[in-house]
């Protein structure tokens, strides 16, 4: 929750401050940087226009899918870590509410809510035997 309040924050932020440059800049009547800002917009809307068209060279456009590939597995890793994060709290809570909550008469708890335990289970790896009785036969 942290990490999305302080997200929430920091863009609001820079898009305030981008709202109160482009004010200034209109208020003094010319652009900061002037030259330097028309070359770059007329280098993205160039780029852009060659990636409508097709016109990127090979080499860019798997550069750019191996960035966005490293990208979204960064994502997915931290959302991961995220929802791990926050299983075990959640597991806690549940399991109490579970526990505070009086049952109505005649009705009994789920079989779901019964398997919520507050502390997570040790999985067992099963132990896998060679019977001497099997149908396999070594070559």
């Amino acid at each position: 929750m942290i990490f999305s309040v302080s997200l929430f924050l920091l863009s609001s932020t820079l898009l305030t401050g981008f709202i109160v440059f482009r004010l200034w800049e209109e208020k003094r009547g010319h652009r900061l940087w002037a030259l330097k800002r028309e070359h770059a917009d007329h280098v993205v809307t160039d780029m852009y226009h060659r990636a409508i068209t097709g016109n990127v060279p090979y080499r860019y456009r798997t550069a750019f899918i191996v960035f966005l590939q490293k990208g979204i597995h960064e994502v997915v890793l931290l959302l991961v870590a995220g929802l791990r994060s926050i299983e075990r709290p959640l597991t806690r809570l549940s399991y109490r509410m579970r526990m505070a909550v009086p049952q109505p008469k005649g009705k009994e708890v789920s079989s779901f809510l019964r398997t919520i335990v507050p502390r997570k289970k040790k999985q067992v790896e099963p132990v896998l035997t060679r019977d001497s009785n099997s149908s396999e036969k070594s070559v």
